[in-house]
């Protein structure tokens, strides 16, 4: 690409940044860095006066955690890349809503991968924002309450977890439905969706290429197929493979 992305390092290790830039100089034409941070405060200023387009951004630091730097922004208008040696830290979370996530120490691969990602959003003018502002508040709140971030045309929604009555794969992509029978579609991938919404939560893959929530059921059979009826009118087939499994949740 003919501009360089614009990129701003923040990571509280010195050595942490070094290697990092070392690896983004060698291996990435499409990104230069523009200047480094050691703590948040330092880099608040610095977004705000270069006005970098990418942020490669450590979570754990003292004092104020990457989190923190982003809570800082009414709006987000620059890409994350998230890097860190925690790899538990509220992982799917990240995963499903950051452009993308590296675990130190960085492998050139992962990082060649997330910069990939980065030009395809920035040139396409896909800014993620708002998936982080949704991420920042999922890790906030109290609740096991999440919402998706879907397009509508030129409008970006949240819809909230509770309303989703399933999640169809479909391809490379994924179809949503909720209470309302709204459909919208998401570039996520199903085990995306299952990673995010984790074990315990009320959404359930009942087959290969279908989440249920639970909570939405109007009712089942326990034959052969055994078919769910869903509360706005779909059934849906439960893999064979998968029945006792089902059946054991929806006991529960």
């Amino acid at each position: 690409m003919e501009n360089k992305i614009r990129a701003i390092i923040v990571d509280d290790e010195k050595q942490s940044r070094v290697v990092l830039r070392s690896l983004l100089e060698s291996f990435s034409k499409e990104v230069e860095i523009i200047a480094e941070a050691s703590n948040v405060d330092e880099a608040f200023e610095l977004i705000n006066e270069k006005k970098p387009q990418l942020v490669f951004l450590d979570i754990q630091m003292p004092r104020a955690n990457g989190f923190s730097l982003l809570k800082k922004f009414a709006e987000i208008p620059f890409e994350v890349i998230f890097v860190t040696s925690f790899d538990k830290y509220a992982i799917n979370a990240i995963k499903f809503s950051a452009l993308d996530y590296l675990l130190k120490p960085v492998e050139v691969n992962d990082l060649q991968d997330a910069i990939a990602k980065a030009v395809k959003v920035i040139s396409l003018k896909q800014n993620t924002g708002t998936q982080i502002v949704n991420l920042l508040h999922s890790l906030d709140s109290e609740t096991k309450e999440r919402k998706i971030v879907v397009h509508a045309g030129d409008n970006v929604l949240l819809v909230k977890s509770n309303d989703i009555v399933c999640i169809e794969s479909d391809g490379s992509y994924c179809n949503i439905t909720t209470i309302k029978n709204e459909r919208y579609v998401s570039a996520k991938y199903l085990k995306d969706f299952e990673d995010y919404f984790g074990e315990d939560s009320t959404f359930l893959r009942i087959h290969k290429s279908c989440l249920i929530n639970i909570s939405h059921i109007k009712g089942y059979n326990k034959g052969e197929p055994c078919i769910i009826e869903m509360i706005n009118g779909q059934t849906f087939e439960v893999a064979r493979r998968k029945k006792q499994e089902v059946l054991e949740k929806l006991k529960k």
